[in-house]
Formats: structure tokens, sequence, C-alpha cells
């Protein structure tokens, strides 16, 4: 899987802000200024979420740990930042960093590249314009007048926006004049199959998504494991795009990268769950027989 490159964008005036200024003025503020930038970093490729496992939520002792900081320090900070709306503590367990998603940028290594080489084009492009240059920006170059488009490929991001732009309002307007039922059995996938991403979980939610989980989900690759992921939160009626993401930061997690692997891991917890609860019964079934011994005994020595 091609390596990707995350990165938190701090506005210059962050150390201004009225939530920020409550907490460095208070007793070990600068101390609870950095562990909160720590948790941001800690959560940054999980767009926020932070778990130890998915069976195991972060506790103070785990965040004092993994942040070099004192336990006391972060119970502390931890109250202050939820009752800021810093964080949320989710009913899972799951700590979630409010502020990370519009904060998150994320680059992959062939992206990187694009942009490098469309840089040095520009570059190249202009030193070859000579006098009759009347124009020579990122979009048009004239050069001995002729005009050079110099990127293209912005332009066709733009009419890709306004036709993304054209569907959400055309969706929009359809679900108003009719409201659609959520079907209480999974979405055929053929249907599906040709819709973008965020089509795609509209139509599994069957409800608009709003702005802030279009933020997260723009995150998101478009392949068949997400998708997978989308269609596990179907299955558990967890129409959430909070869900679909601790299910893709545990594959990251663990290593998965392909629908066959998710598969294989979904089957052996199955399994675990299914051998643990035929163990509890195992477990019931020689208790209850130990009890009708001693019941038995008791009621011989009552006639003795």
């Amino acid at each position: 899987m091609e390596k990707k490159r995350y990165w938190l964008k701090l506005d210059k005036d962050f150390l201004k802000s009225s939530q920020i200024k409550v907490i460095k003025n208070m007793p070990n503020g600068k101390d609870y200024i950095i562990f909160y930038l720590s948790l941001l970093l800690e959560s940054v490729e999980t767009v926020g979420h932070l778990r130890f496992s998915d069976l195991v939520p972060y506790n103070a002792e785990m965040l004092a740990s993994i942040t070099d900081t004192n336990v006391d320090i972060v119970r502390n900070a931890t109250n202050l930042f939820e009752s800021l709306g810093l964080l949320e503590i989710l009913d899972d367990g799951t700590i979630y960093m409010t502020q990370v998603a519009e904060m998150t940028g994320k680059e992959s290594e062939s992206a990187e590249r694009v942009r490098q080489y469309r840089l040095r084009e520009k570059q190249r492009i202009a030193l070859h314009c000579n006098g009759n240059v009347t124009e020579c920006n990122v979009e048009v170059t004239d050069c001995n007048g002729d005009v050079t488009k110099c990127n293209d490929n912005k332009e066709k991001k733009k009419e890709k926006d306004k036709q993304r732009t054209e569907n959400k309002e055309q969706r929009t307007e359809n679900k108003e004049n009719k409201q659609e039922e959520i079907s209480t059995t999974p979405t055929n996938a053929r249907e599906l199959s040709n819709l973008d991403l965020f089509s795609f979980i509209e139509q599994v939610f069957g409800r608009t998504l709003s702005g802030s989980e279009y933020e997260i989900i723009s995150l998101w690759e478009d392949n068949e494991l997400t998708r997978y992921a989308v269609k596990q939160a179907e299955l558990a009626r967890a129409f959430n795009v909070k869900y679909i993401q601790r299910i893709l930061s545990s594959y990251q997690k663990d290593g998965i990268t392909t629908v066959i692997e998710a598969e294989e891991r979904d089957r052996r917890y199955q399994l675990k769950k299914e051998n643990a609860s035929s163990g509890k019964s195992s477990y019931q079934s020689k208790q209850d027989r130990l009890r009708e011994k001693f019941m038995r005994e008791d009621e011989a020595n009552e006639k003795n």
C-alpha cells in the first residue's frame, strides 16, 4: 500500500484562541497545551479518534505513557478539554478530538510527485516565454501569441467539483420530493457499484451526509476495503461515519489491506466469540451439577 503523509494545519492565531488562552492561564497550563498537541498528533491518522484497540479504549495511565505526561496532568487536562469541547468521550470509550478533521492534511507519495512535476513544467514553460508574453500564470501561458494551457488538471478538478455539487443538490431535491425508506436488509451491492464513495454512503445511510461527515470521508480512499467497512456498518445497523472510521482504523492497525483479509479476521473473531460463549455454557453446566450434588448430600445427611 502506498505510503501517505499526514500533517496538522495550525492557524497562526492558534495560541490566541479563547479556548487555548483559558488553558494557558491555568496552573500547569503550558503542560496542558503540550498534552493537547500530543493528542492531536496521536489521532491525526484516524481523523481524531483515539483508541488502544478494538476491545480496549485508552485510560489515563495509557495516555500518560504514550505522551510522556504526568498522569495527574492527563486526568485534569482531559476533564478540562472535554468541558471546553476540544474532545469528546464516545459511548464505547473512544476519545474523539473534535478539531482534528479540519486541521488534518494528507498527501500520498504519488500526489507529491505529480505536484513537483507540475511545478517544474510551469518553471520550464516560463523560461521559454519571450517578450511577447502577455499573461503567464497558473492556468494560461501566452507565449508568442499562442495560448498554452499550464494546468488542465485544475480545470478538470473544478469541473469535477461542480458536477459533484450538482449531483448533491439533485439528490437533496429528490429526497425533499419523496422521502426514502431505509431498507431492513443490506442494500443490493450491484445497485451501488457505479456510485462514487459519497453517493455510496448516502445510499447506504438513507440520508444526506453532513458537512463534517464529508470532511472525514474525503480523507478515505475509495476502494473495495473502504466499501466493505461501510457494508459492515450497515449490517450492524450503525449508520455513523465515526463507526466506519473505527473499522478502517482497526484495519490499518492490524495491517489489513484487502477484503479477503478483513473477512478472515471477522471470521476468526466470530469463531472466538462463539467458543467463549460455549465455554461459558460448559462452565455453567458444571456449576449446576455440583450444586445438585451438594443438595443430594444435604438431603442424605438430613435423613440420617
